[in-house]
């Protein structure tokens, strides 16, 4: 497979002939079965991964060797040790050691149709963030974990073999779990895409959106509003635990109070039940004139209710039930804030009518469409909802392969495809967020997301899509130069 170097005037439809070649070159089968999908990542509608990874992809990235010439270990969050062994090198490129290998370990042949799909949505990406900031030698090593936790920990240990430096993947909390092992041994730092942050730590970073963060945000802004006392009414399922969980620590960390929590293992007979539940600590009634000149936009801390706000966090089939039988139990969204998670950002949401002018967080919008678009124009289809993970991750190598003193762990944090970002010394993931409130069968922002860490008063703002700008306080990832 010969190499690609991109010409510093790189365009989406320059780089979709040659990743068109590119895939061509490496072959991806397409023997999947049928399966249920599901519905939150966006399926490529053709050309999935299935069987063994795909070869390496190479296009130039400047590296630099070991500045003290010493071969110590790196530290917290920097690359890997320089190979000195028997790393791969592909056979058209022959220095090598002017490489620095990437190893990006996913479910190529995993247990389910959408599985793959995702394994090839994020390869893509990662193929895609090469392809644009590339100008001299990283190369990409796609290594199967074949969706299982053993599988994680031989395509790692297999990637060390090569000469990896950093690990991009796995997917989910067990390979990511496997993987780190392996990865700690060898001093080399891995960036997982799960969401469970008991698996992060000690060399392993999950850049991926928990529902924590999410929380977290919600939570804040609805205490700069003047709430101190919560409710919470979710499913009672492992997520729905670690949604309460979150929240008690997001409450706590505000200064507020958890007044109730209820669960739910059922349809709407158990919601109906939870919710006359949480009815019964005592909501504040307004009367009729009062509340014909009110509405959501307009909503303040009741002082007589036993709380002011509830974070539902469900989303679907199950939310459009939940929000009526709220109503029904006498809990007015005039007095007490309905708030949600990232769960709520879908149509079905926008046209409930209970939750109209109810809360949740997300990641900025804009940011994501000119990563879309240049997606779509390279492969000629929209990428899956976490696609964009692959893309920053990949494009945080390549930064840190240019510059060695480098580390994940910056304070200052990165700006990516859904915006602002930086890893906790724990390994978990800090983003900024914006508030969106549910109106008129669509979501609007609220409280805009933050531009930079630690300055509450700047908001996101363009200078992400200036290609020119100087932002000393945040590692920019800008989309390439066409988008």
């Amino acid at each position: 497979m010969t190499a690609v170097s991109p010409k510093p005037a790189l365009r989406p439809s320059r780089i979709a002939g040659w990743i068109a070649a590119f895939a061509a070159a490496v072959a991806l089968a397409a023997c999947e079965t049928p399966g249920r999908a599901d519905p939150r990542p966006t399926p490529a509608s053709s050309g999935p991964v299935s069987g063994s990874a795909p070869d390496p992809a190479t296009v130039g990235v400047a590296v630099s060797d070991d500045p003290a010439g010493t071969g110590s270990r790196p530290g917290a969050g920097q690359l890997g040790p320089i190979p000195t062994g028997a790393e791969f090198t592909p056979p058209h490129l022959s220095r090598s050691g002017e490489l620095t290998r990437v190893a990006v370990l996913l479910p190529f042949s995993g247990p389910s149709d959408q599985v793959r799909r995702e394994a090839a949505n994020l390869l893509r990406a990662a193929e895609l963030a090469l392809f644009e900031r590339g100008d001299e030698t990283v190369v990409l090593l796609p290594k199967d974990t074949a969706g299982t936790a053993e599988g994680a920990r031989s395509a790692a240990r297999a990637a060390i073999q090569d000469g990896a430096r950093l690990i991009i993947g796995p997917l989910l909390a067990p390979a990511v779990e496997a993987a780190g092992d392996e990865a700690r041994a060898a001093g080399v730092p891995v960036i997982g895409f799960s969401t469970d942050p008991s698996v992060a730590g000690d060399g392993v970073y999950l850049l991926s959106f928990p529902p924590s963060e999410e929380i977290r945000r919600v939570v804040e802004h609805a205490a700069s509003r003047g709430a101190s006392r919560f409710a919470f009414i979710g499913p009672s399922t492992p997520y729905g635990q670690a949604a309460s969980d979150a929240y008690r620590r997001a409450v706590a960390e505000q200064g507020g109070s958890v007044a109730a929590s209820e669960f739910y293992s059922g349809g709407v007979g158990e919601m109906g039940e939870a919710s006359r539940r949480l009815a019964r600590m005592g909501i504040e009634r307004l009367d009729g004139r009062t509340a014909s000149r009110m509405t959501g936009a307009d909503w303040a801390p009741s002082d007589s209710s036993a709380f002011q706000v509830v974070l539902m966090p469900d989303g679907g089939d199950d939310l459009r039930m939940l929000a009526p039988s709220m109503l029904f139990a006498d809990i007015d969204p005039l007095v007490v804030k309905f708030m949600g998670t990232g769960l709520w950002r879908n149509p079905q949401t926008a046209r409930e009518p209970g939750l109209e002018y109810g809360w949740f967080a997300g990641p900025d919008p804009r940011a994501r469409g000119r990563f879309e678009q240049a997606y779509r124009d390279a492969y000629g289809e929209g990428p899956s909802n976490i696609a964009g993970l692959a893309y920053d991750a990949a494009s945080l190598a390549i930064m840190m392969a240019r510059s060695p003193d480098a580390s994940i762990e910056s304070d200052t944090g990165f700006m990516g495809v859904d915006g602002l970002f930086r890893f906790r010394a724990d390994g978990t993931v800090e983003r900024g967020l914006a508030v969106y409130q549910v109106r008129g069968g669509g979501f609007e922002a609220i409280d805009p997301a933050p531009d930079r860490f630690g300055a509450p008063d700047d908001r996101f703002d363009d200078r992400f899509f200036d290609e020119d700008a100087d932002d000393e306080d945040a590692d920019v990832f800008e989309p390439g130069p066409a988008f």
